[in-house]
């Protein structure tokens, strides 16, 4: 495993992807994944492709602002595959001024080189207590 390809993962996980989910840019965050990229979201229908995902993340953030904090346990690379686990602690503000909350998933990414860069390929979470 290349150091430079597991720093990339982790600096996606915990830099790039909290940065872009904050910043109400569904374009933006929608960069992060590979054109064919599944996500699979709790409670929702899963999203297939780019648009797609810029679409539900837009409908996801219309009412509240995101700020999530994310931290990667395990990484592995394999050639121009990869993945990695972790917790994101996610701070949740509606915008009609109700209380904010704070919600707690555990996360697995499947990571895929995509023209030299890292990105999202699938992606599925789910809520911790």
């Amino acid at each position: 495993m290349s150091v430079s390809d597991r720093n990339q993962i982790k600096k996606i996980f915990e830099e790039i992807y909290p940065k872009n989910a904050r910043s109400k840019n569904p374009q933006d965050y929608a960069a992060m994944f590979t054109e064919t990229a599944l996500q699979m979201p709790p409670n929702v229908p899963d999203r297939h492709g780019r648009a797609d995902i810029a679409a539900g993340y837009a409908a996801q953030v219309v009412d509240k602002d995101l700020d999530p904090t994310l931290t990667a346990e395990e990484i592995q690379v394999i050639e121009d595959f990869g993945y990695v686990t972790g917790i994101a602690m996610v701070a949740v503000y509606p915008h009609d001024g109700g209380p904010s909350t704070q919600i707690r998933f555990r996360g697995l990414w499947l990571m895929k080189k995509d023209q030299g860069d890292w990105k999202i390929d699938r992606q599925i979470w789910n809520e911790k207590p």
